[in-house]
């Protein structure tokens, strides 16, 4: 279910909401990438995603994205955050250098 930035490869089937990744040696606003998984037919799937760069609150689901709890329409741009979409992906870019790609579905990198 998981492969790490070297490498190592973990299978977990929990369904909840988890960190996926951020800065350790900075605020918790700095970088901070969770995701919420739930059970779609007999398939855990990613359902929402929570990220927060230098402040900026993003959270992604099939439906929608909100920018600080507003909804934005896609393309987007401001803050220093990208979020586009094409018919494979999601992506999210950012000035400080994390990128999120989600394919909707079960697949994130980051």
């Amino acid at each position: 279910h998981f492969k790490t930035f070297d490498g190592d490869i973990f299978n977990f089937p929990g369904l909840c909401n988890y960190v996926f990744a951020s800065h350790c040696n900075a605020a918790y606003e700095d970088f901070n990438i969770q995701i919420r998984r739930t059970m779609v037919g007999n398939t855990p799937m990613i359902s929402h995603i929570t990220m927060k760069l230098e402040g900026v609150a993003a959270e992604l689901t099939k439906e929608a994205v909100t920018i600080n709890s507003n909804r934005v329409q896609l393309p987007y741009t401001q803050s220093g955050i990208m979020i586009e979409r094409s018919n494979i992906y999601m992506k999210i870019t950012s000035k400080i250098g994390v990128m999120l790609m989600w394919n909707e579905d079960d697949s994130i990198l980051v």
